[in-house]
């Protein structure tokens, strides 16, 4: 009875000491959609919300989107204190624009400085969830584009990334422009395609007017033209087809790059996110570059989501990793 009574004992100053039951909350900020997963003691609680990008859309809209989505996560399991909040955002490589969007989150969700809160470039949060804490490099390929790596010693570098008039090589956005100018240029006496055609039936771009006028009046978003492309790469249209080699092979480069300024400090990995990379003829295609580019390298699709990453970087700034 007596030992009965000690473990008991025993027990209970444990339970005292036991951290309460928190939730963690991660976010995924993309061009086209922004992912929420909650974990708590109450499970896992996901929502799919707007898109967001700082550089398009500004701070303040950032803050709306992400705080609206973490208010629904915390209605789900309202009695559990928030451990810790990580957002990744595209766009956000200013400290000064990831300083305020996480004033911003702070005073619309009412946390105190006690609740741990990152907000990082979304290709931060891919490391995460590609590698955890070790070395390797990313290549993300979604709506915009990037290459990302984190060295032995923890410095982050990065490649391409510029925003969708500089560049954004092998993006949706840059797949979008290249249909666009491989039907303007078949209509100025170039190689034929299939893609003019294409454009016509489906988006209404029938002649060289109401492409310019989609493209610089209404302001046309160059990456719902993409599947349209990769459509007519796989038909075997050529103009298409060396389209598509070019901008995959644009972002392989900026990756070989970022592997050279490396310098031998990490992992000859690659790890492919975002959702052109789903795409089996873009995947061909990127992988093709990516072995021409880094040969030797492993190259692999992440299996953990983005978002999941963020969860992990929330969990690590509550000290809960697992």
């Amino acid at each position: 009875m007596d030992d009965g009574r000690r473990t008991t004992d025993q027990e209970r100053r444990a339970a005292t000491h036991r951290p309460p039951p928190t939730v963690f909350i991660g976010l995924d900020a993309g061009g086209t959609k922004t992912a929420l997963r909650a974990e708590g003691p109450g499970g896992a609680f996901e929502r799919v919300g707007p898109g967001v990008n700082v550089r398009r859309d500004g701070a303040e809209a950032a803050v709306r989107v992400l705080a609206g989505l973490v208010a629904e996560a915390r209605e789900s399991q309202p009695e559990a204190p928030l451990g810790g909040l990580a957002a990744g955002i595209a766009g956000a490589g200013e400290a000064a624009d990831r300083r305020e969007i996480e004033s911003g989150l702070r005073q619309a969700l009412g946390l105190d400085a006690a609740v741990p809160v990152a907000v990082v470039h979304d290709a931060e949060i891919a490391l995460e969830a590609a590698f955890g804490d070790g070395t390797g490099v990313v290549v993300i390929a979604g709506t915009g584009s990037i290459v990302y790596a984190r060295t032995a010693a923890g410095e982050r570098l990065r490649a391409g990334g510029w925003g969708r008039r500089l560049g954004d090589d092998g993006s949706g956005t840059a797949l979008g422009r290249a249909a666009l100018r491989a039907a303007c240029a078949h209509r100025d006496g170039g190689p034929p395609t299939a893609l003019t055609a294409g454009l016509a039936g489906a988006h209404g771009l029938d002649d060289l007017d109401a492409v310019l006028r989609w493209t610089y009046d209404a302001h046309g978003d160059f990456a719902t033209l993409a599947p349209l492309l990769l459509a007519a790469a796989e038909a075997g249209d050529a103009v298409a087809g060396d389209a598509l080699d070019a901008e995959t092979d644009g972002l392989a480069r900026q990756a070989a790059w970022l592997v050279r300024r490396a310098g031998g400090r990490i992992e000859k990995r690659v790890a492919l996110l975002g959702g052109l990379t789903g795409d089996a003829t873009y995947r061909r295609a990127l992988l093709q570059a990516l072995a021409h580019r880094l040969p030797g390298w492993l190259v692999t699709t992440c299996e953990c989501e983005p978002v999941e990453g963020a969860v992990r970087l929330a969990r690590r700034l509550g000290g809960r990793e697992r």
